[in-house]
């Protein structure tokens, strides 16, 4: 069979046609676009539209390729991000993005309604401002309540292009259990939570499981499109979920790098529980496919190198990424750390300037050339890794035993090796296409082509090549993780 996978990034998109024969999957990349902030009068917003042109357009090339043959279609996003649909069934707001201020602005209000210790307790995910129910309790805060009283339906971004083609209202279990209003313990949104942020409850739609099929696509769409109905499959639409469900490995007990704008962190695991140290390190519990938890942290990841990039392009200076790596390459090592997750670096603008002002007030040498900017981002990144291992393993009470990065962050080998280095692990890098992988699993499996994520995750490792880096200098890195801890304390 073949099926067209849609994942969306925070600065890009991509669509691929799959086919499974059997023992191999074999994939095409179809559609590729840029996405982006777009900021307006004070806020941050995504163009949802030009997504789902953009997926439109896709479709149209991956039916033409596939002689109009698609088994089905699966969307994988980043998590938090939501539309609101009307009683006449329109969309009725734009969609803002998780990184917009207005949950800074209202951040004090939202905590004293339930502190972040209390919210860690109820659902077991990481404190975050982009959550989807401070999203909302900062609406509600800034008297844009209103919106949420009279809309119909709440959907995140993959379950919201979903009733564009099938006109159907559900919620993708992963992407669910991330909103930190879903409770782990019923698998239904969580009541407490609700009533005491506000929320009203019948706006959010029923959960579904991945790999399960939403809705056949309506007879409009199909005109659209020039093509016969084709079925529209609940995947891991986090796409973090869809990358862990590709995970490479089958024993042992890896970690796991989610690489791209984001880094997430973390292992698999059949338990959930809270307690004062996943509090003290945030550490998230979140819905993997099959009811696996993904106990986990989030680092700020290439963001930061994301944002450097673009600020030197307003300067008139065009590099790729993998030229700001090899600059990175050339410069010595450890002239200058940060800690990648300083509150400053969260918001878009002026990270060359942010980068300075870490250094300054942690005493360091400031970094002045795009490669010294970014070998500072790049060998921090890989301590910060290490710190997150070093708490997954005492949360967890379990040794790990190498890391597996997925996702386009794993195209970075400079960065690769240096994660290699500082957490004296062996990494595997691949699928770089994690996602998309993760996704074409469950929709194989909605179809009766695999029986579980286990089959699936034994083809990935026959259909994808896998790149092994070992640790090198492990002295010298251990000496300097000893100092990059301190960093973390000092600001």
């Amino acid at each position: 069979m073949k099926y067209i996978a849609f994942d969306l990034g925070a600065s890009s998109g991509k669509m691929m046609l799959g086919s499974f024969d059997g023992n191999r999957l074999d994939t095409e990349v179809i559609h590729r676009f840029p996405n982006c902030q777009i900021s307006a009068n004070g806020s941050l917003y995504w163009n949802f539209l030009g997504i789902y042109q953009n997926l439109i357009e896709g479709l149209k090339t991956g039916f033409r390729k596939a002689d109009g043959q698609i088994a089905g279609l699966g969307m994988d996003s980043y998590c938090n991000d939501f539309g609101l649909i009307g009683k006449s069934g329109d969309i009725i707001t734009q969609m803002h993005c998780y990184r917009d201020a207005r949950t800074k602005r209202n951040r004090d209000k939202i905590y004293d309604l339930i502190s972040e210790k209390e919210l860690h307790q109820l659902t077991g995910n990481q404190n975050a401002l982009f959550n989807t129910a401070i999203q909302l309790a900062a609406m509600i805060q800034q008297g844009d309540g209103y919106l949420l009283e009279g809309c119909e339906t709440l959907l995140h971004l993959p379950d919201l292009l979903a009733y564009m083609l099938t006109g159907e209202r559900k919620s993708e279990y992963t992407i669910a259990s991330v909103t930190q209003m879903f409770d782990y313990r019923t698998n239904l949104w969580h009541k407490e939570v609700l009533k005491r942020f506000m929320i009203p409850e019948r706006i959010l739609a029923p959960i579904v499981e991945p790999g399960s099929v939403v809705g056949h696509a309506t007879r409009e769409m199909q005109s659209l499109l020039g093509t016969g109905g084709f079925d529209v499959i609940a995947v891991g639409e986090h796409d973090t979920a869809s990358a862990v469900a590709a995970l490479p490995a089958l024993s042992g007990n890896p970690a796991y790098i989610s690489s791209g704008t984001w880094s997430l962190m973390g292992v698999e695991t059949c338990d959930f529980f809270t307690n004062e140290t996943t509090f003290k390190y945030n550490i998230a519990f979140e819905g993997g496919v099959e009811h696996r938890y993904r106990m986990l942290k989030n680092v700020m990841g290439l963001w930061i190198i994301q944002e450097c990039r673009r600020e030197y392009q307003t300067m008139g200076q065009e590099y790729s990424f993998g030229e700001l790596a090899a600059l990175a390459a050339k410069e010595a090592p450890f002239k200058a750390l940060i800690d990648p997750d300083w509150e400053e670096f969260y918001e878009p603008g002026r990270m060359l300037e942010k980068i300075r002002k870490f250094c300054s007030m942690t005493g360091q040498k400031e970094p002045e050339t795009p490669g010294q900017f970014v070998r500072a981002v790049e060998e921090s990144l890989a301590f910060k890794y290490r710190w997150v291992m070093d708490a997954l393993e005492e949360i967890n009470g379990k040794k790990i035993d190498c890391i597996h990065i997925l996702g386009g962050g794993g195209q970075d080998r400079l960065l690769d090796q240096f994660t290699a280095n500082a957490c004296r692990r062996p990494v595997y890098v691949g699928p770089t296409e994690a996602a998309l992988a993760g996704n074409f699993l469950m929709q194989m499996k909605a179809k009766g082509e695999i029986r579980d994520v286990l089959q699936g995750r034994e083809i990935i490792r026959k259909s994808f090549d896998i790149e092994e880096f070992l640790p090198a200098d492990q002295a010298v890195w251990e000496e300097k993780y000893q100092y990059f801890k301190t960093l973390l304390k000092s600001v």
